[in-house]
């Protein structure tokens, strides 16, 4: 397998304890709710009395999602180094 393609397709998932189609599935899901957020932001942008606060609780909510995951990516990576401690 030629490094190039191992960086730009393996090696991230597999950082992320996924395969490729599940770290896709994922991105995808954070990339389509982005899109409609973006719609919501410009909605609200033409008639402010729209959609308030939709896009600030949503995007909190997805920076605490994606902090879970990262959180577990790396809690994953230790355990398999053999230096996790959950008393930590």
């Amino acid at each position: 397998m030629s490094r190039l393609f191992h960086r730009l397709f393996v090696a991230h998932p597999r950082e992320v304890d996924e395969g490729y189609f599940e770290h896709m599935a994922a991105s995808s899901r954070f990339g389509f709710r982005l899109l409609k957020l973006a719609g919501a932001a410009f909605l609200h942008s033409l008639v402010p009395g729209l959609c308030k606060a939709t896009v600030s609780r949503e995007v909190c909510c997805m920076a605490d999602e994606m902090d879970s995951r990262a959180r577990e990516a790396r809690e994953c990576r230790m355990r398999e180094a053999g230096v996790w401690d959950p008393g930590l």
